[in-house]
């Protein structure tokens, strides 16, 4: 067994596959890999793509605001204007009128709930 595994180990070392050299995201319209210590990107897919908000960029927007409303700088009551982007945006949506003001406890549950696109980009010009 110990036999096994060092060849299997001495191979990954001596083989050292170049991310760059293969597509490891053959699905994905785009994809990103980055090495968290050092942020390096180690891959990248479509990067010049103009894409809708995928779910990581929908819970980071969640953690900024919970982070936020936890320091006080905004409070669930506050409103929020949705500028003509916002409410043209494609994908998943609310469908929230262009001009209209919501306030960010709504927002935060059309995000969680419904992962739409258009209150994330509302949220991303809020203060």
């Amino acid at each position: 067994m110990k036999k096994i595994l060092f060849i299997i180990l001495s191979l990954v070392f001596i083989m050292k596959i170049n991310a760059e050299s293969i597509d490891l995201a053959p699905s994905a319209k785009a994809a990103i890999l980055v090495e968290t210590s050092t942020g390096k990107i180690l891959y990248e897919k479509e990067k010049n793509t103009k894409r809708s908000p995928a779910s990581m960029t929908k819970i980071m927007t969640l953690l900024l605001l919970m982070e936020k409303l936890e320091n006080g700088s905004i409070s669930l009551k506050d409103e929020v204007n949705i500028s003509k982007n916002a409410a043209g945006m494609g994908g998943t949506q609310i469908f929230i009128e262009e001009g209209s003001k919501v306030n960010v406890e709504t927002l935060l549950k059309g995000i969680a709930i419904a992962s739409a696109n258009d209150v994330v980009v509302s949220i991303k010009k809020f203060k």
